[in-house]
């Protein structure tokens, strides 16, 4: 590998960290994203749920986590530009859209692993003037990327995390591309084995106000104690533990703090599997109607 030892290292603390948030699936993957341009020098990163519909095209493209740009620019642009690369032929996608997705692809499907960077891809000159480059990379300030995929454990889904940089920058070289490949090797096996996404019992879909109340239990606090903390009264907060032990499909504070310290991702039960599942590769709480809006309206 083309990387310090200390490189390595910052590798090695980042997935510590990010393992560190494993029942939060948005917060993690943020996490991920910041550390990777930190380790990159890059100032955009992104983690996209590819749907694999044979060996040579796909199905829906989405973004699971995106750092680096306001979330209107990402609802506005960043989605838009999906769509353009979604249920497609890797060869009609490059060849009108995204020059070198059918070198990524294929690479991937041949390997079961592919990281390149922006000149491994396609000459630099066609990938600029390309449509995907024009209409949204360009005004979005991204230039160069590195890019890599890989089949993460559970579900069985095609991941792929985008690092850009913006224009005028320094193009990625064959060190960029050895840590992101480091990186996501020892990331992407730990998806859904010790990090949770929205199909496990996590922190996904619940509420400001429950996530405190979650916090603050897994801190040893008492419901009473829980109440003073946040200002609210007892009977609010023993609905809010209730409504905990319905999100994580537990029956007692035993079993919900029994699952917090094995640190081990269970799936939902009653949740439908991710429709991003490649076939190829074989509640939110409902709000409250307590007459003390104070204590529940923010539920």
């Amino acid at each position: 590998m083309d990387a310090s030892p200390k490189e390595i290292s910052n590798v090695i603390r980042l997935v510590r960290e990010v393992c560190d948030r494993w029942d939060d699936p948005q917060a993690w993957r943020e996490h991920l994203l910041h550390g990777a341009c930190l380790l990159l020098d890059a100032h955009v990163g992104s983690i996209f749920d590819v749907e694999m519909r044979s060996a040579t095209s796909n199905g829906r493209v989405r973004a699971l986590a995106n750092v680096g740009f306001p979330d209107a620019v990402r609802r506005a642009m960043l989605d838009a530009s999906l769509s353009e690369i979604s249920y497609r032929g890797f060869d009609e996608i490059s060849q009108n859209t995204f020059p070198g997705t059918d070198i990524l692809l294929k690479r991937f499907v041949e390997n079961g692993w592919s990281t390149m960077i922006g000149r491994e891809l396609a000459d630099m000159a066609e990938f600029r003037a390309s449509p995907m480059y024009q209409n949204f990379r360009k005004p979005l300030n991204c230039d160069d990327l590195a890019v890599s995929m890989r089949t993460v454990d559970i579900p069985n889904r095609v991941e792929m995390i985008d690092i850009d940089r913006p224009l005028g920058a320094k193009p990625f070289g064959e060190r960029e591309a050895a840590l992101l490949k480091f990186l996501h090797d020892e990331i992407a096996p730990l998806v859904g084995v010790r990090l949770a996404t929205e199909q496990h019992l996590c922190r996904d879909g619940l509420s400001q106000r429950l996530n405190q109340t979650l916090s603050l239990l897994l801190e040893g606090l008492s419901e009473k104690e829980v109440a003073h903390r946040l200002r609210l009264r007892s009977p609010t907060v023993h609905r809010y533990v209730a409504k905990l032990y319905t999100h994580f499909q537990v029956s007692s504070r035993a079993e919900l703090l029994a699952y917090f310290i094995r640190r081990t991702p269970a799936q939902r039960r009653t949740r439908r599997q991710s429709r991003s599942s490649a076939v190829w590769l074989e509640d939110r709480p409902k709000q409250a109607s307590s007459q003390d809006m104070g204590d529940e309206g923010d539920l």
